[in-house]
């Protein structure tokens, strides 16, 4: 059967209430008394118990039974208790201080309220459940109540809070109907109620509360509600009537570190990572490395007896610094005095290397290197790899088929076969670009000087400037239109402060006015007179120097394009090597096929070879060239002059003195070798 566990102010008002809510006749539910009233709790705990099936004609003899009841009696059926039909009635007269009952039937089972009063029968008190005879009386002396409001106030949680215990009493006592139906039971707790009467006992008012904090100490925190929330609480609850403020807890200084962003890498570019690109992490100079955000210091609190509460104290920390590192102007922040690897020693420590050691080859699993100091790498350069760094390279083992970009100097002590070397980039552009420009500035000159004169002469009065320029163009400078227009690409693919708009502009109008129609066009003349003046002035301000301290160094190289913006020093030798060099050149060995082009002095042990190609070797006017023993079919070339060594000589030595090219050697005889270990004619690289 189905049951539920209520409260309610008396057995009747449950009764009726659940009767309604389930759509039952009263004397469908059954009732169990599981809690009475009492001292703490004035109202009733039951269990409701009730079947849906019950027949309906018992509950209609209920009602017209309970309609015969006298006015002022419990008036239904919920008057008797545990489906005990109510066929008497007993009375009950109010006396002086209490009720008496006559129960004109016998009683089966008459169950008394110890909780609401005494029971006597018979001049004794009855506690437990018994039998009263017909025609017999019973005197029922309800519990007074004289009424009460106190409470009891306790400090907990070591002075943040103080509550009140309210202790709270109803003025009155239990009274009884003038009828009280019963069947074979008659209970009195399921017919009395509360009467209420005048309050006479203790009640306390807001300045005892007052009063008590006082005595208490509790001097802060004290809750204004706390008097109205105490009045309309129920009995035995509880009323926080003061509390403390709480302290507010600081925040301590965190460390916001530099991100990895090489780790960043997005799940869709994977198969596009660049397994030859740098894996180095790098910063430039001024980045941040780590950053601290001050911390917040707490708000101590206080407690409901005034005292302080203090706040929990944190540690500060402060940065230590190591090489290439300084604290921003408020001390907060890391900065990176140079550009390099960041690196971090312990929690607080941070500096930049502005040196990057590698104990390993260049190689896949390393990646290229590429790095704004110096690099030194104890091991190889492999194949397709890279190495740029815009300080000084030193490589302690040999390279293949790779990249070197090396911004003030180089140095490998192991054999270079193929790939590419540059060292000093912007020296090396600015000679290259120095040369470009001589030589158009002198060939624009002459051409312009060259239709001038054809312009002035009497055979050519019926041509026009643009027909004289463009007849000198196609007879003795065909080749210059391309040259310009090449220099506009090679200007274009470099970023350079030299590389001015004034400049770009000059050369796309001479490449404008040279190719195609152009020279045809009236403005042609005039306006590759400015172009000339412009040349003129770059190459007035393009300083050739040497920056002391650059250098190129390796053991044996062959097959490798060369580009050094200072000294080139070779040990062993060179094979087929195009050398570019604006410095000074020596090669303490074999020089074979290739070309070396030098913008200062060049000495060479060795240089060309009977079964190999020609080997040319291209300097200044204002430069030497030594060469201790020289093989035949070498090319020397100073400015433009060529100069052509048939034969095998000695002591070489090529200048220019006197406005004249001078050549000065001896006749070779038997050539004992370099060092005894590479014989003439030789291309073995060394060991």
């Amino acid at each position: 059967m189905p049951e539920e566990i209520v409260h309610g102010r008396s057995l009747q008002e449950i009764r009726e209430v659940w009767a309604d809510k389930l759509g039952l006749a009263p004397s469908a539910l059954r009732l169990e008394t599981l809690q009475k009233p009492g001292l703490l709790s004035r109202r009733w705990q039951v269990r409701v118990i009730w079947d849906e099936a019950a027949d309906k004609a018992t509950d209609e003899a209920a009602d017209e039974a309970a309609s015969d009841l006298p006015p002022g009696s419990a008036g239904s059926p919920g008057g008797a208790e545990q489906g005990f039909l109510p066929r008497h009635v007993a009375a009950a007269v109010r006396e002086k201080g209490f009720f008496r009952i006559h129960c004109p039937e016998r009683v089966e089972r008459f169950i008394p309220f110890v909780c609401g009063g005494r029971l006597l029968y018979r001049g004794e008190e009855e506690e437990t459940p018994f039998t009263v005879e017909a025609g017999s009386d019973l005197e029922f002396y309800p519990t007074v109540e004289a009424g009460r409001f106190t409470w009891q106030i306790s400090v907990r949680f070591q002075g943040l809070e103080a509550a009140a215990k309210v202790v709270k009493r109803r003025p009155g006592r239990f009274a009884l109907p003038e009828s009280i139906p019963y069947g074979e039971m008659l209970s009195i707790e399921a017919h009395v109620f509360w009467e209420e009467g005048p309050p006479a006992g203790e009640y306390w008012d807001q300045e005892r509360l007052a009063e008590d904090l006082r005595e208490l100490k509790i001097v802060y925190g004290i809750r204004e509600q706390a008097w109205s929330e105490m009045l309309a609480v129920a009995d035995g609850e509880e009323v926080v009537v003061a509390k403390a403020q709480a302290p507010v807890p600081g925040r301590p200084p965190r460390l916001l570190e530099l991100p990895d962003q090489k780790s960043q890498v997005m799940a869709e570019q994977r198969d596009r990572i660049d397994f030859f690109a740098s894996k180095i992490e790098l910063v430039p100079e001024g980045a941040v490395l780590a950053r601290k955000i001050p911390g917040v210091p707490g708000v101590p609190g206080t407690n409901i007896l005034g005292r302080a509460i203090p706040v929990e104290a944190w540690k500060d920390f402060q940065f230590r610094l190591k090489q290439n590192v300084r604290l921003s102007e408020d001390g907060l922040e890391v900065l990176a005095t140079c550009p390099g690897r960041p690196v971090k020693f312990d929690n607080y420590t941070y500096g930049v290397d502005n040196v990057y050691v590698l104990n390993q080859d260049v190689d896949l699993e390393s990646g290229s290197i590429e790095f704004p100091g110096d690099v030194v790498i104890n091991g190889n350069v492999q194949d397709g790899l890279r190495v740029a760094a815009k300080g000084r390279v030193e490589i302690n083992g040999g390279v293949s088929h790779a990249e070197i970009r090396a911004e003030k100097g180089l140095s490998v002590k192991r054999p270079v076969y193929g790939g590419r070397i540059t060292v000093g980039e912007k020296y090396v552009f600015h000679s290259g670009l120095l040369r470009r420009l001589q030589e158009l500035q002198g060939d624009l000159r002459e051409c312009l000087r060259q239709t001038a004169e054809l312009v002035a002469a009497a055979g050519a009065a019926r041509l026009r400037s643009g027909q004289s320029l463009k007849l000198i163009l196609e007879r003795n400078f065909a080749k210059f239109p391309k040259k310009m227009a090449e220099t506009e690409s090679y200007l274009r693919g470099h970023k350079d402060e030299l590389v001015t708009k004034e400049f770009i502009d000059a050369i796309h109008t001479g490449k404008r006015f040279l190719t195609g129609l152009g020279p045809l066009d009236p403005q042609s003349v005039p306006a590759l007179v400015k172009v000339e003046e412009v040349l003129a002035r770059m190459v007035a301000n393009i300083s050739p120097e040497v920056p002391e301290h650059l250098n190129c160094r390796v053991e044996y190289i062959q097959g490798t394009t060369v580009a050094c913006g200072g000294d080139f020093f070779c040990s062993k030798g060179t094979y087929n090597v195009q050398l570019q060099a604006d410095g000074d050149v020596e090669i303490q060995g074999v020089c074979r096929g290739g070309s070396v082009l030098a913008g200062g002095n060049v000495f060479i042990r060795e240089l060309g070879g009977s079964e190999v190609s020609s080997t040319l070797v291209q300097i200044s006017g204002t430069k030497r060239l030594k060469v201790d023993y020289c093989h035949p079919n070498v090319l020397v070339s100073v400015n433009k002059e060529i100069i052509r060594i048939e034969e095998a000589c000695r002591n070489l030595e090529i200048f220019r003195a006197e406005g004249r090219v001078q050549v000065e050697k001896l006749r070779a005889g038997a050539w004992p070798g370099i060092r005894g270990g590479i014989e003439p004619g030789s291309s073995t690289p060394p060991s």
